[in-house]
């Protein structure tokens, strides 16, 4: 579920809540013609689905929406709104500018035997796209019938466009990398067939940053057993979505795809690798971060973690009301009987509290000597520590824990409100370590502490049938 904290998904939350006030508040387009409706709701949807692909198209298709809607508009809540959604995507497209130039030596690559083309699929999908868009308009124009398809049209031309400006730059920044001169680094990588794992090493040589991209070379160049890692010459910003060219003796590997997820991890200067984290000082526990009641806790007392009950029913309402309010203004859109329209805004508020209940209240974490049990979207582990157990977080809100044969992600966003008593992820992590610990140094052990899988509370059905209300006269 990380792909949801993107900050890429601000723009359609925007496009939502603009749809959302423009047609369920404000009256949707001034024009009573059947096809200005569907114009609208394209331009709505375009950017919103663009944006994955493409910032900067985002961009401009959710401005010329706005310049779109302007005269359309019954009020000026509807300009409004708009431009603010125009404003979000702009601010999301600021995030491609160019970054600072780095700190190292800088001399171009040396010359390639040919640049490959790249990012195909992207040009491919983009092109049949604008295709579908041409032959939408085609059968707009020929049938009355096909109006609602207009939506659907101007959504799959605006994505288009987004595909085929992402190859475009791709391979615009191919060309870039070999004709001016770039960042310079000495590394350590392994080359593999089709692409190329590379180890930045940090000054102090504790850490290094670690990263892979594809290579235009088939075949790797050894057929050893042992994976190593030799020597090498790193050309490009070594930072996600970035293009780079690796020197390897004699060899240049030529991109063919950008720089993947680039992760810091301990490292060994001795062996050239990522040092493998056990026992070593990335499990100790950090005492700063330690609360009295676990630093002073009993071995076998049973600890538990969960979402702060109000972050969580705050969220799972949001949902709910959200999925029920958006596909009952569609379905209004579209046209539909009441009876449909209550039936779409039943399942969508259902599938919405389904998900709060799985993703916000329902995961759990219980703990002791003997182990964990865990409850989390899909269903329950209980394990017992090992020795190869590990917990560590990621930074953005999970918990990531290695016990017995289960690795499991907890959740743990920020604790809201301030004076809620869940563990922050730090602490959730030293609390965790801290037992393990003390249960490697004990024999014998309990099982792991019993949970049981919660029942959904009758408060969510409430939730549910005043939501499905709510949507209705809302919508209405």
């Amino acid at each position: 579920m990380r792909w949801l904290m993107r900050v890429d998904t601000s723009v359609p939350a925007a496009g939502l809540v603009a749809f959302l006030l423009i047609f369920g508040v404000f009256g949707g387009p001034s024009d009573p013609a059947p096809a200005a409706r569907w114009v609208g709701l394209g331009v709505l949807i375009g950017p919103a689905l663009s944006v994955y692909p493409h910032r900067g198209a985002a961009a401009w298709a959710a401005v010329l929406g706005a310049v779109l809607w302007t005269p359309l508009a019954l009020s000026p809540g509807t300009v409004i709104a708009t431009w603010c959604y125009a404003a979000v995507a702009i601010l999301v497209s600021r995030l491609d500018r160019p970054t600072a130039p780095l700190p190292v030596p800088h001399r171009k690559p040396p010359s390639p035997y040919a640049i490959p083309h790249v990012a195909a699929p992207a040009e491919v999908a983009g092109f049949a796209l604008l295709l579908t868009a041409a032959a939408g308009v085609v059968w707009v124009a020929v049938s009355d019938a096909a109006v609602p398809w207009l939506a659907v049209t101007i959504a799959a031309f605006t994505l288009g466009c987004a595909l085929l400006a992402r190859a475009v730059r791709a391979q615009a920044a191919l060309r870039r990398l070999f004709l001016t001169p770039q960042p310079v680094h000495a590394v350590r990588a392994v080359e593999q067939e089709g692409y190329v794992h590379v180890l930045l090493p940090a000054e102090h040589g504790e850490t290094a940053y670690e990263f892979a991209f594809d290579v235009a070379e088939p075949e790797p160049r050894h057929d050893e057993d042992d994976v190593h890692t030799e020597a090498a010459v790193l050309y490009g910003e070594p930072r996600t979505g970035s293009w780079c060219a690796l020197e390897v003796g004699d060899r240049l590997h030529v991109p063919v795809g950008p720089v993947g997820e680039v992760i810091e991890v301990p490292y060994d200067v001795v062996e050239g690798l990522p040092r493998e984290i056990e026992d070593d000082e990335e499990q100790l526990v950090d005492p700063d971060s330690l609360r009295p009641a676990d630093r002073d806790a009993d071995a076998f007392q049973p600890r538990e973690h969960r979402i702060s009950p109000q972050r969580a029913w705050a969220a799972t309402i949001a949902i709910g009301l959200g999925a029920a309010l958006a596909l009952a203004e569609a379905a209004q859109l579209a046209g539909l009987p009441r009876g449909v329209l209550i039936a779409v805004a039943a399942v969508a508020a259902g599938a919405g509290y389904e998900f709060g209940w799985r993703s916000q209240l329902r995961p759990r974490l219980r703990w002791h000597a003997g182990g964990i049990a865990a409850i989390g979207f899909r269903g329950r582990n209980r394990e017992p520590w090992a020795t190869d157990s590990a917990i560590v977080h990621d930074d953005e809100g999970t918990v990531v824990l290695t016990a017995g044969e289960a690795v499991l992600n907890v959740p743990v966003p920020a604790p809201w409100p301030a004076r809620s008593h869940q563990r922050t992820a730090d602490q959730l992590v030293a609390a965790l370590r801290d037992t393990r610990i003390r249960a490697l140094a004990i024999s014998p052990l309990p099982p792991p502490p019993v949970l049981e899988v919660p029942r959904r509370p009758v408060l969510l059905f409430v939730l549910w049938a005043a939501t499905v209300a709510a949507t209705l006269l809302i919508v209405n």
